[in-house]
């Protein structure tokens, strides 16, 4: 009875010790999978992990358009870099006639710079008569980076903290106008 016993230990201490390979194997070869990607595989394979709907630009082959919490950005990068340019073209605009609201945006535009980790900037339409502000980020993007669905996350995320900051500013700015 007792060799039973031993032989039953020893077959599942076998188990687990190949279980236990199996796993590492299978982790250092996605491990290896994600490392010999180039910076554009990559960053569309991390898209698709956050659950990002994506569309390859036709005339441009280093640009990709996608979507991240309803909002549309554009990144821009080569394979044979280890950077992305995030961008957020076009969330506030402003009529230029409208001269108030202009500088208020401008003044906000400067606060969101000091306060957020992307560059928050504004472009003049001249056709449409309008200013128009933008973000960009630029970002290390290599497999190395731990946690790198959560990093591209956060990394988003400062778009909205800019969009917040604007627009927090600019009506900080009407209400110290109305009470002056």
């Amino acid at each position: 009875m007792e060799d039973i016993l031993v032989v039953g230990c020893v077959v599942s201490c076998i188990a687990l010790l190949v279980n236990s390979w199996l796993n590492k194997y299978t982790e250092k070869k996605k491990e290896m999978e994600i490392k010999n990607k180039n910076t554009r595989e990559l960053f569309l394979d991390t898209l698709g992990r956050i659950g990002c709907q994506y569309q390859l630009s036709e005339s441009e082959d280093t640009r990709i358009f996608f979507s991240y919490q309803g909002e549309h950005f554009f990144a821009d990068m080569k394979d044979d870099s280890i950077y992305v340019h995030i961008w957020d073209t076009h969330w506030v605009q402003v009529e230029l006639y409208d001269i108030d609201e202009v500088s208020r945006l401008r003044k906000a535009i400067n606060i969101s710079n000091m306060n957020s980790a992307v560059s928050t900037f504004y472009t003049i339409d001249n056709d449409a008569k309008t200013m128009d502000v933008h973000a960009k980020s630029t970002i290390t993007f290599i497999s190395t980076i731990p946690y790198l669905e959560d990093y591209l996350r956060t990394e988003l995320n400062e778009f909205f903290h800019a969009h917040q900051i604007v627009g927090t500013e600019i009506h900080k700015l009407r209400e110290q106008e109305q009470h002056a």
